[in-house]
């Protein structure tokens, strides 16, 4: 399995400031930078190379044919039970959620020509192999339960905290090796991170890489796109009863239809 055109882009829509993330893995090429949101600015960070096996955005992505109200089963499955208080996604069909809906968008459309031509299995990006990230969830799952005993971290701080205790914990060079990507270059570089959004990148990079390698778990349905995380085999006991149970109350109630 080869992980040498890998992209992970943390969307930050912020006209102002350099809030977008971008990690790259290009032949012995790995590496992140913060920049900001048009692709003038953007596209200085990522390596001239083939087009991306995979490319991971951190942000909602749906279907062409989805309205803007539509409410999403993938982010419903994560607002409910214990993800609720360690690693729930916002909804993107009304306010901060839809504006980083609309950033998604806008930034799955410049990277589009970077991304292959054949598209992954349950990609909702036309042609591209363009897939949603997750951090704080694809982080999130791989924690056993004892972790989130210890700190409730602030709401903007959540991601970090995750992070923190993803490396403490061990699960990213667990994963690594999981997935077959063994590469102490790149783990270290994910160690000694310490900006926002490079650490975000990260783990969107990660995202695709564990697309790549086709062990993955994508959660959602065809109408509202999915998130992708890590391989179940991965997921601590108390994220898969989580969604197990997710999956049964929001079918039972006939809120949603669950594919």
């Amino acid at each position: 399995m080869s992980f040498d055109r890998l992209l992970g882009i943390d969307v930050g829509y912020s006209r102002s400031r350099p809030t977008t993330g971008i990690a790259w893995s290009v032949g012995e090429d790995l590496g992140a930078a913060r920049t900001h949101s048009d692709w003038a600015r953007r596209q200085r960070h990522i390596p001239a190379s083939a087009a991306s096996a995979v490319i991971a955005i951190d942000g909602p992505l749906t279907p062409p044919e989805a309205p803007d109200t539509l409410d999403r089963l993938c982010e419903r499955l994560f607002i409910r039970g214990a993800f609720q208080a360690r690693c729930k996604p916002g909804l993107s069909h009304h306010g901060y959620g839809l504006d980083l809906r609309k950033a998604a968008a806008e930034t799955a459309a410049q990277v589009r020509h970077l991304a292959a031509a054949t598209p992954i299995v349950k990609s909702v990006v036309p042609g591209a192999a363009i897939i949603e990230a997750f951090p704080n969830a694809f982080l999130g799952v791989l924690l056993g339960d004892e972790r989130f005993a210890l700190s409730r971290a602030a709401k903007r701080k959540k991601f970090d905290w995750l992070y923190d205790q993803a490396l403490e914990t061990g699960v990213v060079g667990r994963l690594l090796g999981f997935i077959g990507w063994n590469n102490e270059g790149l783990l270290e570089k994910v160690t000694n991170e310490r900006d926002h959004e490079k650490r975000a990148a990260w783990i969107c990079l990660l995202t695709a890489a564990c697309a790549a390698a086709g062990k993955s778990e994508a959660v959602g349905d065809e109408a509202g796109g999915w998130i992708w995380l890590p391989p179940a085999e991965l997921w601590a006991g108390w994220a898969a009863e989580a969604l197990a149970r997710n999956k049964a109350a929001i079918s039972a109630s006939g809120e949603m239809r669950v594919r």
